[in-house]
């Protein structure tokens, strides 16, 4: 008798496990899959975010001198991971910091730099413009 109740047990489970692994399976195809700047960009937003954790800002400089230690971080963990800044996108760039530039009565420096803090946190290919970050292979 306990013998045909695990026959029965192990013949019904079979199924199931086997169903199981073929949905999870095709689930895992459907997903795309991140790309090594997706997954290395990932890593080092949160290395930076975590070197800023535990500073805080009072006046407006304070939160400037912040975001530059936290893009710092992130710039240099990404050239540790072999990632660099494309000479496609600094072309892309150059004019729109210009106008920025112009509009807001800033220095082309500081357009430029606002443009790539935003811009370096941007891990997914877009048609509209260069990618930020270039892998050296």
């Amino acid at each position: 008798m306990k013998s045909r109740l695990f026959n029965a047990l192990v013949v019904l489970m079979i199924p199931a496990i086997v169903y199981w692994l073929v949905i999870t399976q095709l689930d895992s195809f459907n997903q795309p899959q991140k790309t090594l700047l997706a997954t290395v960009g990932d890593e080092c937003a949160g290395i930076a975010d975590n070197s800023v954790a535990n500073m805080s800002a009072v006046v407006e400089f304070q939160k400037l001198e912040i975001q530059g230690r936290k893009m710092n971080v992130m710039r240099r963990c990404m050239t540790d991971k072999g990632f660099s800044e494309n000479p496609s996108w600094l072309a892309y760039a150059s004019p729109i910091a210009h106008a920025n530039a112009i509009k807001q009565s800033i220095s082309e420096d500081e357009a430029i730099e606002n443009l790539r803090r935003e811009h370096m946190m941007i891990f997914n290919q877009s048609s509209q413009q260069p990618i930020y970050w270039i892998h050296h292979s």
